[in-house]
């Protein structure tokens, strides 16, 4: 199993048996993907993608990669679905809360709550789109990854995600402003119990973008972000506190194997 990080919450997951799976993809126009990653052909393998909500920078890229081939099938909540899909597209699966996608051998893709909002058309006037997500992974081999999406510290990261799915690598928002920040992402990891959590929803500073100019230019059309920089630091020294629990700092690019 390899999980690669390819650029602020978007994720490349290739399972034991060669499936691929992508998470939360924005490639066009994010300063943080590598640039090779922002080659149509980089997506012509997916079998699999997961939008956690229509946020931009979750989904500018669900389009790019729903094209990418004849096989790929997306998964989105079910308001999203009808509200940007339904009738339009073939090979989007919508799926509400414990919902299970059930189509991809023995891979198993369940939705689980997120405490954020939802919304699309941020640049035109924002519109609703249904209610934000999280992912639940089971691959083929049993190794379980929760992806918390954009979201604060919830009770049910004990009640249902420790306590019921107990898995084995956490993905967590830990950027602050928009979701739970460094400190409430590592109590968060501490809570969920998995080994081995990653950090995501974070900015690189410029100069360490894929993309410096176009880095600078988010930031000054989004000042916020100013506040969001290398907050992967921050979680990994609040992780010091919960020994047994690992972070696992993986910059726009780099890869873990399991």
């Amino acid at each position: 199993m390899e999980i690669q990080v390819l650029g602020h919450s978007m994720l490349r997951i290739v399972s034991e048996e060669g499936r691929v799976i992508v998470v939360d993809p924005w490639i066009t126009g994010n300063p943080t993907c590598p640039k090779e990653w922002q080659r149509k052909d980089k997506w012509a393998d997916v079998d699999l993608v997961l939008c956690t909500h229509a946020h931009f920078d979750h989904s500018m890229g669900l389009e790019e990669v729903l094209n990418a081939n004849d096989r790929v099938m997306g998964v989105v909540q079910y308001e999203y679905f009808l509200l940007a899909f339904a009738g339009r597209r073939q090979n989007v699966f919508p799926l509400n809360f414990g919902g299970t996608y059930p189509l991809l051998d023995n891979i198993q893709v369940t939705l689980v709550p997120a405490n954020h909002s939802a919304s699309f058309g941020e640049e035109e006037g924002f519109k609703p789109a249904g209610l934000p997500a999280g992912f639940i992974i089971r691959l083929e081999n049993g190794f379980t990854i929760y992806i918390s999406g954009d979201t604060g510290f919830m009770s049910e990261m004990k009640t249902l995600i420790s306590d019921f799915y107990k898995p084995d690598l956490a993905v967590l928002s830990i950027a602050g402003i928009f979701t739970m920040g460094p400190v409430e992402g590592a109590y968060a990891a501490n809570v969920i119990g998995a080994k081995q959590n990653i950090p995501c929803h974070w900015f690189p500073q410029v100069a360490n973008a894929a993309d410096p100019e176009g880095m600078k230019k988010l930031i000054e059309a989004f000042p916020p972000i100013n506040f969001m920089m290398d907050k992967n630091k921050e979680f990994s020294r609040e992780m010091e506190r919960y020994p047994g629990i690992e972070p696992l700092l993986l910059n726009p690019g780099e890869s873990f194997k399991l």
